[in-house]
This record gives structure tokens, C-alpha cells and sequence, in this order.
């Protein structure tokens, strides 16, 4: 009922409405289109939404784990490989207790934690670290770093290895 609303509605105004909001009215409407279609799936099986719904979270932190060194990573890119709304794949982080780019961004650093004390390749760079888990710029991985861990990654190698 609401999605019939919608769509008449958004049939009735389109030729008026300018380039910028008819993007944003499109997106709404597949959205609401996406979740419409879901409910009558998950009305039509037998078995809960909670099961598929937490299988589908595993696959998703599986597909950000093996692609963490892609710095383009983002909620749209993993909505659309995964063929779900961004709004539906931050509800499912959401009822994980986490955001998103929370679960990426704690993944990417601790891979690079563990990278800066791999004895077996003492000669990597921090910026070489960084760049190879996906974080952009050595100013924003500094910060990030240090909120998480409470020291720079440089000094983190230091005390741990006795490097540099």
C-alpha cells in the first residue's frame, strides 16, 4: 500500500521535478521496492529471517576481510556486490552493534597492527602497511591509528620490536 502510494505519487509529479531529487526519489523507490519484495520472500519461507539474515552478514564480513587492501571499499560497493540496498546492509550491521565502516576500519588496522610486527618482513614501510589494508593517506591512518590503539603506528613497531 505504501509503495503503490509512492510510486503514483512520484508518477504523478516526475515531468516537474528537477535532475537532483529525481535521483534521490529513484533510490527511495528501489529501495522501498527491495524491501517490499523481501518481506513477501521471507513471508512465503519457512524458515526465519534470522538465520538467512545473519548467514548473509557472515558472507558480507567475509567479502570486506578478503577485500580490505581495495582503499575504494565502501558500503555501496559491498551493497551492490551483494545485490542489497545500503540501507539494508546497515541494518544488518546495525543489529550486529556496529556500523559498516566501523567493521572495515577495525579490520583494515588490525591487519596493519599485525603487519608492523611481522618479524618475517622487517623492512616494510608504515606507509607500505597502510596502503596495503586500503587506508588512503598516512595523516588519517595516524589518527585512526592512534584513537584505536593510544600511540602512533611508528612508536607501536618500536615498543614491540625494538625497530627503526
Amino acid at each position: 500500500m505504501i509503495l503503490t502510494r509512492f510510486l503514483e505519487g512520484l508518477a504523478d509529479h516526475w515531468e516537474g521535478l528537477e535532475s537532483t531529487p529525481t535521483e534521490r526519489l529513484g533510490s527511495a523507490a528501489v529501495d522501498l521496492s527491495v524491501a517490499f519484495l523481501m518481506s513477501l520472500a521471507e513471508a512465503h519461507e519457512p524458515q526465519s529471517p534470522r538465520p538467512r539474515r545473519a548467514e548473509l552478514l557472515k558472507e558480507i564480513k567475509a567479502f570486506i576481510i578478503q577485500n580490505l587492501g581495495e582503499p575504494h571499499l565502501s558500503p555501496q560497493l559491498i551493497a551492490a556486490e551483494h545485490h542489497i540496498s545500503v540501507r539494508y546492509l546497515h541494518l544488518l550491521f546495525h543489529h550486529d552493534k556496529r556500523t559498516v565502516r566501523g567493521f572495515l576500519q577495525e579490520q583494515r588496522l588490525e591487519h596493519c597492527r599485525a603487519d608492523l610486527t611481522d618479524s618475517s618482513r622487517p623492512g616494510r614501510t608504515v606507509g607500505v602497511i597502510r596502503a596495503r589494508w586500503g587506508f588512503r593517506d598516512d595523516a588519517g591512518f595516524g589518527r585512526a591509528f592512534k584513537k584505536a590503539y593510544g600511540i602512533s603506528p611508528g612508536e607501536y613497531r618500536k615498543r614491540r620490536c625494538g625497530a627503526l
